[in-house]
């Protein structure tokens, strides 16, 4: 089925979702921190997966999961994060999906596969929870799951199945939850290392500054004018790309491209796989000096509007064209009010038992650290 965007209208009826979804995480922050040994560290990976998948479970099934952070959504974010493995499996040994064997696997694969089972099922309990209530067939409500529902699919020419449903809306919460958390993980990461104090100040400086000018909390029109804030989500997307695999395409007709600064011209038929890989362009030494290293002031630099523009034009976290990301509206609203909602409430510094290789990034469809954790002290502001 041809998925619709996730339009600003949808995500502008949902900004007080998201904005509660933001308090929540500050507030099992702190809850966390001061439950601790030390009384203000907290691992936040986990912290950053449930807002994210909290906000897609409301957004497409209109599933509320409470304030408490040991509830049925983490299930299921553990339950996604084993499935993740199953992914290369698959792409290796497909017989084994169809076979239904996986679950019965030893080791890893068969964790991955139960892992999967798991998912399906809570996700298939979401949708008949969500066909109960009445105004789950009202299109006018806009819930990502409904389209699924009611609407024919214009390739196939009629409606999906139970298990297209299925399929369909696992893909929703996987895509529309999984991406946004791992940008605001590295995010975290970035602005908490001890060389980014700076930015945290800066950062918090220009949220309240907006704020008092504006005499009241900031909402996400006036926080997307923020430059700084911007500077730091760009960076961020910049540096740690949630797809960093290629995710080719087949063209569908010839491609022209031009080469040695247009110099030469290339031409690809029709039937040829193409595919890029943002990681790489993001690290282009040209347009990104010093590229390793974060440097959310290197989108603040107007001094060359061109390469600005280039720069711009070469960041891709939700890719381009008429296949690019359906959920990036919504990604960009979380990010925006909970970033801000962070470090306006809490100062955070990296945990000194984070060893640099916790945030390796390993490519599972979307990133993540190889720690699987990432510890931070809290200070409540």
């Amino acid at each position: 089925m041809q998925a619709q965007p996730y339009s600003q209208g949808a995500v502008s009826e949902n900004e007080s979702l998201i904005a509660s979804k933001a308090a929540n995480f500050v507030k099992r922050a702190i809850t966390a921190a001061r439950a601790s040994t030390t009384g203000k560290n907290v691992d936040v990976y986990t912290l950053c997966g449930l807002f994210s998948l909290e906000v897609v479970l409301q957004c497409a099934f209109n599933h509320d999961s409470g304030e408490a952070a040991d509830g049925d959504s983490l299930k299921l974010l553990h339950a996604m994060d084993k499935a993740a493995q199953t992914l290369p499996i698959q792409a290796t040994v497909p017989m084994i999906g169809k076979l239904g064997i996986g679950r019965y696997l030893p080791g890893f694969a068969g964790v991955a596969y139960r892992g999967l089972d798991e998912w399906a099922e809570m996700t298939r309990s979401l949708i008949a929870q969500f066909q109960q209530e009445e105004k789950a067939l009202d299109k006018s409500h806009r819930f990502m799951v409904t389209p699924l529902l009611v609407n024919s699919d214009d390739f196939l020419g009629r409606r999906l199945t139970e298990a297209e449903v299925l399929e369909e809306s696992m893909g929703i919460a996987f895509a529309g939850s999984g991406t946004t958390s791992t940008t605001l993980t590295y995010l975290i990461y970035a602005m908490s290392r001890p060389e980014a104090a700076e930015y945290q100040a800066k950062l918090r400086k220009e949220l309240q500054k907006a704020a008092a000018m504006k005499g009241a909390k900031l909402r996400l029109k006036e926080l997307q004018d923020l430059p700084f804030l911007n500077a730091v989500i760009k960076e961020t997307m910049r540096l740690y790309p949630t797809i960093i695999s290629t995710l080719p395409r087949t063209l569908e007709a010839p491609l022209e491209l031009t080469a040695g600064q247009g110099t030469r011209t290339v031409v690809l038929p029709p039937g040829v796989d193409v595919g890029m890989q943002n990681y790489v362009h993001h690290q282009d030494r040209e347009l990104f000096p010093e590229p390793g290293k974060f440097m959310p002031e290197r989108w603040l630099d107007d001094s060359d509007p061109s390469r600005l523009k280039d720069m711009q034009s070469a960041l891709t976290p939700f890719s381009v064209g008429p296949r690019n990301c359906i959920g990036q509206n919504l990604a960009r609203a979380e990010l925006y009010l909970a970033v801000s909602e962070i470090f306006g409430r809490l100062g955070l510094q990296l945990n000194d038992t984070m060893a640099a290789d916790d945030m390796f990034m390993e490519d599972r469809f979307n990133i993540a650290p190889r720690g699987r954790r990432l510890v931070v002290d809290v200070d409540v502001l």
